[in-house]
């Protein structure tokens, strides 16, 4: 079981729904992942998407749940833990989380590992969001030999 590592950058937007719940929709274009082990570069060929529900409290801690999509037929379920708070720029909130992978789908069905979130989150609702991710999938077992390829 070898590692899949990658660096994803998504870009798009928030929406506050109420009471400090949002719904968030990114997307990583194919040519912006940067994929440290050259795996990914396989399972996003057509980009990725992430989608999410989070869940702000007043003292800036925050709850999501979500997935992130690679292509079509590939995806990662999450949840996560982090923090929301100002930045030096008084247009930004600056948060963090870590995503604990739940499962997948695809060639990333059984996934398991983590995937760190460092964003921004504008005014006006758009984000910018930095992922770097770490995941485990178990080959099956008729395969005897590592690949590249996930």
């Amino acid at each position: 079981m070898n590692p899949i590592v990658f660096a994803l950058t998504f870009t798009g937007e928030a929406v506050e729904l109420d009471g400090g719940r949002f719904w968030m929709e990114s997307r990583a274009l194919p040519d912006e992942i940067d994929t440290a082990a050259r795996r990914t570069d396989r399972i996003a060929t057509d980009g990725a998407l992430c989608r999410r529900n989070l869940e702000l409290w007043a003292d800036g801690s925050l709850v999501q749940s979500g997935e992130i999509t690679f292509g079509i037929e590939d995806a990662v379920t999450f949840r996560a833990r982090g923090v929301l708070g100002g930045s030096p720029d008084p247009h930004l909130r600056h948060g963090t989380a870590v995503f604990e992978v739940t499962g997948g789908r695809g060639r990333l069905a059984g996934a398991r590992g983590y995937v760190t979130s460092n964003f921004l989150l504008s005014d006006a609702g758009e984000l910018t969001d930095h992922h770097l991710g770490l995941l485990f999938v178990e080959r099956p077992a008729q395969e005897d030999a590592p690949h590249d390829d996930v």
